[in-house]
C-alpha cells in the first residue's frame, strides 16, 4: 500500500465503528442470557482503542519503527488505564483503585522497556524502565497487601522471599571468600 496513513485511518475507523455497532446491538444479543450489555458496560473499550491507536503506527510502519517507537509509552499507559477501568467496570470493584493505581508507574516502566526493545536500545532506557517498574511493583505489593483481596498475600510473601534471598546471598558470599592458608 502506497499511503500507509490511509491504512491507519481506515483500521481505526473500522475498529471504532465495530465497537459502536457491537455496543448498540449487544443489548439485544445478550438479553436472552440475562446480561445487560451496553455503553454502561463497554465504555472502557474506547480507552483501550485509544491506546491501540498509539500502537498501530508501530505495527503499520514496522520498517521505520525506530522513528515512531516513542508512541509505545503513551499507548502502554492508556491501555493499562483501559484494562484497569474495564476490570473495575465489569466487576464493580471500584475500591481496587486503592492499590491498582500502582500499575501506573509499572506501565510507564513497561513502556520505557518496550521503547528500549523497539528503538535504538539506549542503555539509559533499560535503567530507567527498571527503576520506574520496580517502584510500581513495590507500591502494588505494599498497597495491595493493605487493601487488596487475594493480592493481600503477595506483599508478605514477597518480603519473606526477598529476606531469604538476601540471607542466602550473604551465606554464599561468606563461603566463597578466600582465607589465607597457614
Amino acid at each position: 500500500m502506497k499511503n500507509k496513513g490511509t491504512l491507519y485511518v481506515g483500521v481505526m475507523l473500522i475498529l471504532f465503528g465495530g465497537l459502536f455497532l457491537f455496543t448498540e446491538t449487544a443489548g439485544v444479543l445478550f438479553a436472552h442470557l440475562g446480561l445487560h450489555v451496553g455503553w454502561g458496560t463497554l465504555w472502557p473499550f474506547i480507552i483501550l482503542l485509544a491506546g491501540f491507536a498509539f500502537w498501530l503506527p508501530i505495527i503499520i510502519w514496522w520498517d521505520a519503527r525506530d522513528k515512531v517507537a516513542g508512541l509505545v509509552i503513551p499507548g502502554t499507559i492508556i491501555i493499562t488505564n483501559g484494562l484497569i477501568l474495564l476490570y473495575q467496570n465489569l466487576t464493580g470493584d471500584w475500591d481496587s483503585w486503592s492499590y491498582l493505581w500502582a500499575l501506573e508507574p509499572l506501565s510507564v516502566g513497561l513502556g520505557l522497556f518496550l521503547l528500549y526493545l523497539l528503538g535504538n536500545r539506549a542503555h539509559g532506557l533499560l535503567v530507567a524502565s527498571s527503576i520506574v517498574a520496580s517502584i510500581g511493583v513495590f507500591f502494588l505489593l505494599i498497597f495491595g497487601s493493605i487493601f487488596g483481596g487475594l493480592i493481600r498475600l503477595l506483599g508478605p510473601v514477597a518480603l519473606i522471599l526477598v529476606g531469604l534471598l538476601l540471607i542466602a546471598n550473604e551465606f554464599k558470599r561468606r563461603n566463597s571468600r578466600q582465607y589465607p592458608q597457614e
